[in-house]
């Protein structure tokens, strides 16, 4: 299973970090105690927990910003800091009792400014999901299926496939792993907002209405957005994200045909490749037996095969 196994190891980059010592309290983080902050080039990363070291806060933010470095490098983009100004990252405790680790994007006003704001919920391991939503704060997009299918990917490449969805193991064995289960969604079912994607706004975050709609639309997307990018170039899906700032999900207009025809194509390219992908089987099995806990589950397979080898 060595191509569907995280072994990612991040590029080394020289970042030069600045730490700052605020006063005050987080609302996840211990009564009287201080917030660790560091700078990077990209990024002011803010130790929420009350939790960790100035070493470990200082090795995250340099992870975080070489990550992010990597993107921008990949789709040739500005980090629009001059505009906008650097992301901002908060480190908060994981989710849901402690279980469930991630990240969120958002978009927040300070004062008469919007803020670009990276959530990243557990900080004790490997951060999940954390590229994936800065990789938002470069591209923010209000339809949910263009932003997932260009951070996704990114994921991937730069930092840790044990995050949701991939879960240890390629998107695309989880979408043969659904499609063999009868369990795919039809991408043209997955709307801009959150509804159909297994989740709802209640608050500050999204919530979860269905984990099982949730893994299945995000793992079809990260691999869809992977076969837009192999197929046709960074340059012409950088392309239809302008475009479709202005004009509802141009598809047609930069790839010559319907999501629906692309969609077919895609599916055909994964069915090429069945036999070789591995894990399909075991993904199957997992999602049979315990949908909600399949990433878990997962992970765990992907944790155990990694220290057999």
């Amino acid at each position: 299973m060595a191509n569907a196994i995280i072994g990612k190891v991040f590029p080394v980059f020289v970042s030069c970090v600045t730490f700052l010592s605020l006063n005050g309290c987080a609302s996840t983080q211990r009564p009287g105690s201080a917030i660790t902050a560091a700078e990077t080039s990209y990024l002011i990363v803010r130790d929420r927990t009350g939790q960790l070291t100035d070493e470990q806060v200082r090795k995250l933010a340099d992870k975080a910003d070489n990550a992010l470095r990597e993107v921008l490098k990949f789709w040739s983009e500005d980090p629009k800091i001059d505009e906008l100004g650097k992301i901002r990252l908060e480190l908060e405790r994981p989710l849901g009792q402690g279980k469930y680790y991630g990240a969120v994007f958002k978009s927040e006003l300070e004062g008469s400014n919007k803020r670009r704001i990276v959530y990243v919920f557990g900080v004790d391991k490997e951060p999940q999901m954390m590229v994936h939503k800065l990789t938002h704060a470069i591209f923010f997009h209000k339809d949910k299926l263009i932003r997932n299918m260009m951070g996704i990917p990114m994921e991937v490449l730069f930092a840790n496939r044990l995050s949701f969805p991939m879960c240890g193991f390629n998107n695309a064995a989880w979408v043969l792993a659904f499609r063999q289960l009868k369990l795919n969604i039809p991408l043209t079912d997955l709307g801009p907002e959150h509804e159909s994607w297994g989740m709802t706004m209640e608050g500050k975050f999204p919530t979860l209405t269905s984990r099982t709609t949730q893994h299945i639309a995000y793992a079809e997307t990260g691999s869809f957005g992977f076969y837009l990018l192999d197929t046709y170039g960074v340059e012409k899906v950088k392309n239809f994200y302008r475009l479709s700032l202005q004009k509802k999900r141009p598809w047609k207009e930069i790839f010559g045909m319907t999501l629906r025809d692309l969609e077919t194509n895609w599916v055909r390219s994964l069915e090429s490749i069945q036999q070789k992908e591995e894990g399909v089987s075991e993904l199957r099995r997992i999602f049979r037996i315990r949908p909600d806990q399949a990433c878990f589950d997962a992970q765990d397979l992907a944790i155990k095969t990694r220290k057999g080898k």
